[in-house]
């Protein structure tokens, strides 16, 4: 039986293969004569001059904006997504599964139902599945079923009426990353962990829905997964795309992946321990993501972050003395953000400019399904000045400035890649 594995073209560049494309392939391939689509990495690939341009502008820049500087190359290449969708014979397969492209949950229902509809054209019969964390959230369940798109788990790829349940990595066979020339960089994804171990924050819903359950792995699995997937694949680099490496199994993960030698990055919640940062260190952890959010603890408090403002301090210089890059992300504009919790986060950055070199940065917005949704928590009205002035502000200091995760994610790349990409 026929069956194709498929991503749909979205903004999210394509610097490495997702890692539910990789699981996805990995337990497919074994039931089915299967063939992987990650549109959009062809679609990328196949634009590299555009790509390229855009990519260097994002390199030079002191300020990049995603929905100015990669608008362009976007609508450029939703025709080349059109056209790449007509050239597939999508008659000849019997079931069709989709999933996301990146680490990010952000799947929207609409790019989903464009994607079924597009292949029902020509294959009005064939079933349809979707499977993805971003359920509950981004991802709309009862509108894919009310167009006959069938929801599946990781857990079980064959079962359609199972509820939402913690993804259960150790059981799964070592993904499979095929066609690996078309992805920007020469880097591999792992999971430590299903869910946030937090999961509190009151304007994120990235522990909601179908990500809402808290499930660590065997630390001893992840290592003999990364033995595995290092020595068929040789990556130049790793990186965590949990929402935090924060866990009981951190420290005996660092501890068997030093012996590989491989630079990683991940993202953490700002109160590792002093241990786990130099473990983090010996390992070849070379950036951490974080969020930063406020330089005002009262803010902090507020959006129930349950950690202050010296503790994210301590972390950033922490991270600094153990030549581990601090990559914060900070919004302004909070709901209850007044213009004294402003300027302490202005203050903030300026006291720790020596150890900033991107900040990731944000007018304030909520995630669908957070806390913040629900209730109808609107931003502060002063949010474009406060935005412009934190610009002005790190640009001054001499830190670049990303806003939106787009560009971030690039730059932040690019800074710790041991090796030019190759587009």
């Amino acid at each position: 039986m026929k069956a194709a594995l498929i991503t749909p073209f979205l903004h999210h560049l394509p610097l490495h293969p997702g890692s539910y494309l990789g699981y996805g392939t990995a337990i497919l391939s074994k039931h089915f004569n299967l063939e992987v689509f990650d549109l959009n990495a062809q679609i990328y690939d196949k634009n590299k001059t555009i790509l390229k341009e855009t990519l260097h502008k994002i390199e030079t820049q002191k300020v990049v904006v995603d929905r100015l500087d990669f608008r362009f190359l976007f609508y450029h290449l939703l025709n080349s997504a059109k056209k790449e969708l007509k050239r597939i014979s999508w008659s000849g397969y019997e079931k069709i599964f989709i999933t996301a492209p990146s680490w990010f949950v952000t799947v929207s229902t609409e790019s989903i139902l464009n994607l079924a509809n597009q292949i029902r054209t020509e294959s009005a019969h064939c079933e349809i599945y979707f499977f993805g964390n971003s359920l509950g959230t981004w991802t709309d369940e009862s509108k894919l079923f009310a167009h006959n798109i069938k929801i599946c788990n990781l857990n079980d790829l064959f079962t359609t009426d199972r509820s939402a349940e913690p993804i259960r990595y150790d059981t799964l066979p070592t993904p499979v990353y095929k066609k690996r020339g078309k992805y920007i960089f020469n880097v591999l994804p792992f999971r430590l962990k299903h869910g946030c171990i937090w999961g509190k924050c009151r304007f994120c819903s990235l522990a909601k829905g179908w990500n809402s359950q808290y499930l660590e792995r065997s630390a001893a699995k992840v290592v003999d997964e990364m033995a595995e997937l290092i020595d068929r694949y040789a990556p130049a680099m790793l990186v965590c795309r949990d929402n935090s490496i924060n866990g009981k199994n951190l420290i005996e993960f660092c501890t068997g992946f030093t012996e590989f030698k491989k630079p990683w990055m991940g993202m953490a919640r700002a109160d590792l321990s002093g241990k786990e940062i130099e473990i983090c260190r010996k390992s070849g952890c070379k950036c951490v993501y974080f969020g930063l959010e406020s330089g005002s603890s009262r803010v902090l408090n507020k959006i129930n972050k349950g950690i202050d403002s010296k503790q994210m301090s301590r972390f950033i210089r922490e991270l600094f003395d153990h030549n581990i890059l601090p990559a914060p992300s900070l919004f302004v504009g909070a709901p209850d953000e007044t213009e004294d919790d402003f300027q302490r986060t202005v203050q903030f950055i300026l006291d720790h400019k020596k150890y900033l070199n991107v900040i990731n940065l944000y007018p304030f917005r909520v995630t669908p399904g957070s806390e913040y949704t629900l209730t109808k928590k609107e931003s502060s009205p002063d949010t474009p000045r406060r935005l412009k002035k934190t610009v002005q502000v790190c640009e001054d200091a001499g830190i670049k400035v990303c806003i939106g995760e787009q560009g971030a994610e690039y730059v932040l790349f690019k800074r710790i890649y041991p090796n030019d990409p190759d587009i």
